[in-house]
């Protein structure tokens, strides 16, 4: 019986010491650090950049560009392309000269001539013209000037020689009304007025031409 009771003890003995030991080992494996690396150990690495790494340089925006350039790279490759030069400015316009000028000439008329003081470098006469009569009245700074003559032209021809001729003195022409049979014109240079008449006749045509014009000092 008692050899019994030390066997039952001895058994209890071991079983208590084999608990033990499991108990120490899984309470040793629990205070394992789990935030260790396997490289060994140490703290988690940290997102902050290192001091040694290179930081991006800054970069700036061109005026009027969309594209950047670094602090110190030049410019000029990147700039937009500078606008086309202007064209060659307009040229100032020629002054027309005066068309008459002061002092007028006095009044008077003739018959088969030209009077004189008539302002024939603004009135002169068709080519091949004969004269029939031609007269000036001047007043103040105003001056008249008519003028009627017969030349183997047609009338339309006419018309164009003193187009022509009173356009490069700045003198505008425009059709009016004129009588029947016969074509009239209407040159105007500010308050300074050239009436002219043409009319067909057998040997080529008859014309006249009355001015009235401003006198310039």
């Amino acid at each position: 019986m008692r050899r019994r009771l030390v066997v039952a003890i001895s058994v209890a003995a071991v079983v208590l010491v084999m608990t033990g030991a499991l108990v120490i080992q899984q309470s040793s494996t629990s205070t394992v650090p789990a935030a260790t690396s396997e490289a060994g150990g140490g703290t988690p690495a940290s997102s902050t950049p290192d001091a040694d790494s290179p930081t991006p340089s800054p970069t700036t925006v061109l005026p009027g560009s969309s594209s950047t350039a670094r602090p110190g790279e030049s410019t000029e490759a990147r700039a937009t392309e500078p606008d086309a030069p202007a064209g060659p400015a307009p040229a100032a316009p020629v002054p027309v000269p005066a068309l008459v000028t002061l002092p007028l000439p006095d009044s008077s008329s003739a018959v088969g001539s030209v009077v004189n003081g008539f302002p024939d470098r603004v009135l002169p006469a068709a080519p091949q013209s004969s004269i029939a009569s031609s007269s000036v009245a001047a007043e103040g700074s105003r001056l008249q000037a008519a003028l009627a003559a017969q030349t183997p032209l047609a009338a339309q021809e006419v018309l164009d020689f003193y187009s022509t001729t009173l356009a490069e003195l700045g003198l505008v022409g425009a059709p009016v009304p004129a009588p029947e049979g016969s074509s009239a014109l209407v040159f105007r240079r500010g308050v300074n007025t050239v009436t002219l008449t043409a009319t067909p006749v057998a040997a080529g045509s008859e014309y006249t031409v009355f001015g009235i014009f401003s006198a310039e000092s």
